[in-house]
Parts: C-alpha cells; sequence; structure tokens
C-alpha cells in the first residue's frame, strides 16, 4: 500500500476553483475530485503552522509543545514496517521544534532569496536581529524562574516594542517535486508513507515563477520585497490595488504549484502507483488579504485562516467516483484516516480526530493566534456559530447571518458564548502560552519559545 500526504503550506480553500472560486488556480487537483471526496467543511486547528503541522501528524491538539512523547503517523506506521519519508522547505517541514520520527527527513532548506532578501538590511534592523536571537536563547532557561522571566519580557518589550520584519525564503515547488519524484523513483516498490509539503501560497509570492499565470509578466524583487514588508508591518497602508495584486501573487503561485503537483502526479501514474495510491491533499491552515486588517496569517482563527482545502482519493478508485462531503472534518481526522490505510487500527492511539470516512459531524477546535500580544486564544465552530476566547475578550458570530465574521454578537448572547465555553474542554483554556517566532539560523531554530519575537505565525 501506498499512501501520499500533499499539504501547501497558507492555502485557503476558497482560493481553489474546486471550492468555487472564480479562477483556476490548481487545476491539477481535478484529478483527485474526479476519483475521490472534497471534504467541503475543513477546518485546520490554528491559523499558523508550529501548532497546526504538529496537531495533524499526532492527531493531538497540544501536539506542539510535547511532540518527542507523542505517536506520530510516521512513528506508528514505521513501527508496522511501512516505509516513511518526508520532503519539504524549512519554512514549513524543518521550522517545528521536534521530531516527527520519519524514517528520512529531507529538508530542503531555504533558497537564495532568503539570504539576498536580508542582506541590504539597515544596521538597525541587524541589531534588533541579534539582540533577538539572544533573546531566543535565554528566554527558555528564564521561564524557569517566572518573577524573572516576566520582568526580563516586559523590559524586552519597552526596548523593542513592535517585531522586527524578516524576509523569508524557501525551497520552490520545482525542486521539491524533483526530490520527490526521486524518492518515489527509489522506493516505489516499497510499502510507504510519503509527506510532500509545498510553500507556494506562503509569502514572499512571486519569487520563483518566471511565468505568473495572472500577471503580466514577474514582478521586480524589489516590488515585492516593499509589498511584503508593508502588508506584514503597516497593513493599512496597502492600496486597494496593491491588495490585488497580493492576490495576483497569490494566486499565481498556486497554478506555478499546480504544474509542478501535475510532474509529480504523472510520475506515480508512470511508475504504475496511482491507481493503487491513498493520495490526500490539504494545507496546515490558510491567508488572509486585509479581511480583518491583516496580510499572511497573523490573525485570530478566522475562517480564512482555518478553512483548508482537504482532498482525498482512496487505492482502487475509478475516475468518475467524486463525492463530496458537507459536514466538518479536521485536520486531527489525518492521522487516523492514514493509519487506516496501512491496516493499522487507530483506536490503538489516544487519537483526539476520527477517521474522515466515519460518519458524523466533528466540533471545530483551533487555537493560537498570530497577534503577538495575545498569549492564549481558543476558538469553537459549531452549530452556526464562531467563538473565539482570548485573555482579554470574547468574541461570538452567527456564521449564517454574518459569513464574513464581523460583527461580534457575543453580548446578545451570553448563552452560546457559555456553552462554549463549558463544551470546549478546560486543559485547552490552561495550557503553556504557544507564542513563537521564526528562528533566523539552524542554531536559533532550536529555541522557538523566546522573549522577544520576530515572526510568529509562520
Amino acid at each position: 500500500m501506498h499512501t501520499i500526504l500533499i499539504t501547501v503550506d497558507s492555502l485557503r480553500a476558497d482560493h481553489l476553483g474546486q471550492y468555487g472560486y472564480e479562477r483556476d488556480t490548481m487545476p491539477v487537483l481535478d484529478r483527485l475530485t474526479t476519483e475521490g471526496t472534497r471534504f467541503d467543511a475543513a477546518f485546520s486547528s490554528a491559523p499558523y503552522t508550529r501548532i497546526s503541522i504538529p496537531s495533524f501528524q499526532t492527531s493531538q491538539f497540544l501536539a506542539y509543545d510535547e511532540l518527542d512523547d507523542l505517536p506520530t503517523i510516521a512513528s506508528v506506521l514505521g513501527d508496522s514496517g511501512v516505509k516513511t519519508a518526508a520532503v519539504g522547505t524549512q519554512t514549513g517541514v524543518g521550522l517545528v521544534d521536534g521530531d516527527f520520527r520519519f524514517e528520512e527527513n529531507i529538508d530542503l532548506g531555504r533558497d537564495d532569496y532568503y539570504d539576498d532578501a536580508n542582506n541590504d538590511q539597515s544596521l538597525g534592523d541587524r541589531l534588533s536581529h541579534r539582540v533577538d536571537r539572544l533573546a531566543s536563547r535565554i528566554g527558555p532557561l528564564l521561564r524557569k524562574v517566572e518573577p524573572v522571566y516576566q520582568l526580563a519580557d516586559d523590559v524586552y518589550r519597552r526596548v523593542f516594542p513592535t517585531p522586527d520584519f524578516q524576509y523569508l525564503g524557501y525551497t520552490s515547488a520545482e525542486e521539491v517535486t524533483d526530490t520527490a519524484v526521486s524518492w518515489l523513483d527509489a522506493n516505489h516498490d516499497e510499502e510507504f508513507f510519503l509527506w510532500v509539503h509545498y510553500m507556494e501560497a506562503h509569502r514572499p509570492y512571486g519569487v520563483h515563477d518566471d511565468d505568473p499565470q495572472y500577471l503580466d509578466g514577474p514582478i521586480d524583487t524589489d516590488r515585492i520585497k516593499d509589498l511584503m514588508k508593508t502588508a506584514g508591518t503597516a497593513p493599512d497602508d496597502i492600496s486597494e490595488s496593491e491588495r490585488r495584486l497580493l492576490k495576483d501573487l497569490y494566486d499565481s503561485d498556486l497554478r506555478y504549484c499546480s504544474r509542478h503537483l501535475e510532474r509529480l502526479f504523472d510520475a506515480m501514474a508512470d511508475l504504475g502507483i496511482w491507481d493503487d495510491a491513498n493520495v490526500l491533499f490539504s494545507s496546515d491552515h490558510g491567508e488572509e488579504f486585509y479581511e480583518h486588517g491583516r496580510y499572511f496569517h497573523r490573525n485570530y482563527p478566522y475562517d480564512e485562516l482555518i478553512h483548508v482545502p482537504l482532498l482525498a482519493k482512496r487505492a482502487g478508485s475509478d475516475r468518475g467516483d467524486s463525492t463530496a462531503v458537507e459536514s466538518p472534518r479536521t485536520l486531527l481526522d489525518l492521522a487516523p484516516t492514514i493509519c487506516e490505510c496501512h491496516d493499522v487500527d487507530p483506536e490503538e492511539f489516544d487519537f483526539e480526530g476520527e477517521p474522515l470516512f466515519e460518519d458524523g459531524d466533528r466540533r471545530v477546535v483551533a487555537l493560537g493566534s498570530g497577534r503577538p500580544d495575545d498569549e492564549q486564544v481558543v476558538a469553537g465552530r459549531w452549530d452556526g456559530w464562531k467563538f473565539i476566547y482570548d485573555d482579554d475578550s470574547v468574541q461570538l458570530y452567527d456564521l449564517e447571518a454574518d459569513t464574513g465574521e464581523t460583527d461580534n454578537v457575543a453580548d446578545d448572547h451570553p448563552e452560546v458564548v457559555r456553552e462554549f465555553r463549558d463544551e470546549i474542554p478546560d486543559y485547552l483554556f490552561d495550557r503553556e502560552d504557544e507564542r513563537l517566532r521564526d528562528p533566523v539560523d539552524d542554531v536559533d531554530k532550536k529555541q522557538l519559545e523566546a522573549l522577544g519575537y520576530m515572526e510568529l505565525t509562520e
């Protein structure tokens, strides 16, 4: 049996033609929808990577804090004799602290754009990076003495009140696909589970494709840098035309990713494993375009950040077996589903999700926020309501009347607020602070929790 899990970082469901978008941004996905199942209401467990990916690799909400102690998809299948491998790029795969325990973890790192874009930063920005790196190393030690940590944290935030902006970079879909195809060519005769993680929906947009689908031509690198920095640090300064350009760049990157994903699917067919492979496709979270005043994924768990695509083609399915499931699913359901694909009983493990094809609604819960001042954020989504809690506020949205989540009606429906607060387990409200930051090099990434922060949400 062969199973491939494909994830595209920062991909929101409503920017795909398969989910009703006016642009056919990823036509390759028709190969999955015509032979498999489209889950229309699939949700991530967080609006950013460092909570979401550990949670779907373990089917546990709080895996980001205890990854090394939990069963992962790879560890469970590896113990059953299944060959396991992950192929991806540092911003997505290598950035999460901990070990998913794949037999092979092919982390392709960042490309030249990362170094080139950050080389010309000002002296002040470079100093901020150095101080932040130092803070990242001593912060975990100070956390052991809470009063000392709190005092140091307060001082740090007064000296560096706003996060610096770091230009990111990641390996292209072309190189990720080349690597995955080579791995398949060498291992297709064995039973395997392969996770392939693309970054093309993640900022910076438009840095790899020489022929962007929705633009007249490539955008100058300096222009892209300016757009990324303005969107990240001064979102209110982005004009409407610039907002459209950001969307055009984002959508063009999806089309670019689609071309290379097509090559991966073709390689599977050429190797004779397409028909007998389970193929699952999703994202770790979505992306925002100022719907709630911000860009990228730096906000509360609004639907633009947690509604993700989820497609599944099961081994042996035929063209025309297309189905759609409207009832909610969560990415916590991936681990038990993939285990079942390899005849491993998910009931043997303490998974919090259920196999995707089991009937019944799921109550969607999401954790975390990309807002640097919010230490605890818990969201719930069911029965037509969206509930968002943090230490200072409560939000409640009537999703039938207010699909954009703009009219907070918490004060008008205290009974609904109480129900969410009672139904969501207390341990999710009482967890450790998950404020995390982007490492700036391989040493720095070993200490994700820091006194300071730069990019919390990637």
